[in-house]
This record gives structure tokens, C-alpha cells and sequence, in this order.
């Protein structure tokens, strides 16, 4: 008796990769959310930024550029596994873990350099607003280490290759999603702070 479904037809989407876009959608939704609330908040504020205030800290831009290395680099991780080069995999993965950190770094001064100079007497939402998107943004950075790691583990064990990779993949595709997030995020950033 032959079955019904047809042996040689895929699913379009495995289970994994149905849950990873819908975690996505679930996250999009929370920025999203954030976005207009502090669009909201920006359109009804009696003063948004006053003059004395500095703009957005000039390291946005590196942590821009780090955020496209870190992509990068996993885009490269990819390359290698399906071409099953398990020694290098290794290293790439370890680099975007690295550049994840400095990313998280460079925040930090960022959030320093936003705060430095505001008064008590002057504080609006602008920066508030500011530590706001680009926090929430980091937490999702520090809990993307977590499948980052769990890929370095298991290209350490050499338990991916070729044909067998989607942890991987889904890695990426949540570091992707966190960068494209990010530059939405600075675009709204900027549309902010004039």
C-alpha cells in the first residue's frame, strides 16, 4: 500500500525554520510597536530637543560597520559549511561572536556620549527615546550569543556539514533580521533627533 504523500516532495519550510519566522514576525511586531509609540511620543512633546543637546553620537556609524561585519561574517560561515570547511566554519563563527561583543562595546560609548552634557533642568525624551530603541535593540544582540554560541559548540564538535546545517542558518538569519532592524532603527533614530 503506498502512502499518500509523495516521498520525493519536500515541505516548504521545516518546523525549525516555520518557528524562526515566526519569533521574527513576533520581534518585528515589538519594534515596531516601539517605533510608533516613540513616534507618538516625538509628534506630542511640547519640546522634543533643545539646541544645547548633542545630536546622535558619531559612533553609530562604527556600530554600524560592525553590524555588517557580523553579517558578514556569517554569511562567510554559511559558504563554509556548505562546502564543508568545518575548521574554518569555526573561526568565522567565533569572529561574529567577537564582532557581536564590539558591537555591544561601541553601544556602550554611545550611550555614554548621549548622556554626557544633559542637565536635569534641560532632560526631554529625545534621549530617553534614544536609550530606549537602541537598548532594546542590545538585548536582543546579548540573546542572540545564546544560538551563536550553541553554533560554535557544535562546529566545534564537527556536527555540521553540507547537508546538514539549518541551526546555522537560522543563526543567521535571526543576526540578519538584528541588522536590518538596526538600520531601521538608526533611520528612525535620525528622523528623531532633527
Amino acid at each position: 500500500m503506498q502512502s499518500s504523500e509523495d516521498p520525493g516532495k519536500r515541505a516548504p519550510m521545516s518546523n525549525a525554520q516555520l518557528g524562526m519566522f515566526l519569533f521574527l514576525l513576533s520581534l518585528s511586531v515589538l519594534f515596531a510597536a516601539s517605533l510608533v509609540a516613540c513616534a507618538i511620543t516625538r509628534a506630542q512633546a511640547p519640546l522634543w530637543r533643545t539646541h544645547e543637546m548633542p545630536g546622535l553620537p558619531l559612533g553609530l556609524a562604527g556600530s554600524t560597520l560592525i553590524i555588517g561585519a557580523l553579517s558578514g561574517s556569517l554569511e562567510w560561515a554559511n559558504r563554509l559549511v556548505r562546502e564543508n570547511r568545518l575548521r574554518t566554519l569555526e573561526r568565522a563563527l567565533w569572529a561574529a561572536l567577537a564582532l557581536g561583543a564590539l558591537f555591544l562595546l561601541v553601544q556602550s560609548f554611545n550611550w555614554v556620549e548621549m548622556a554626557r552634557g544633559y542637565r536635569a533642568s534641560s532632560l526631554t525624551l529625545y534621549p530617553f527615546t534614544f536609550h530606549l530603541l537602541t537598548g532594546l535593540h542590545a538585548l536582543h544582540v546579548l540573546g542572540g550569543f545564546v544560538p551563536l554560541g550553541y553554533a560554535i559548540m557544535k562546529a566545534g564538535r564537527r556536527e555540521y556539514s553540507s547537508s546538514r546545517h539549518e541551526g546555522l542558518k537560522l543563526t543567521t538569519q535571526y543576526w540578519h533580521f538584528l541588522g536590518v532592524v538596526w538600520l531601521i532603527l538608526l533611520g528612525a533614530l535620525w528622523w528623531m533627533s532633527v
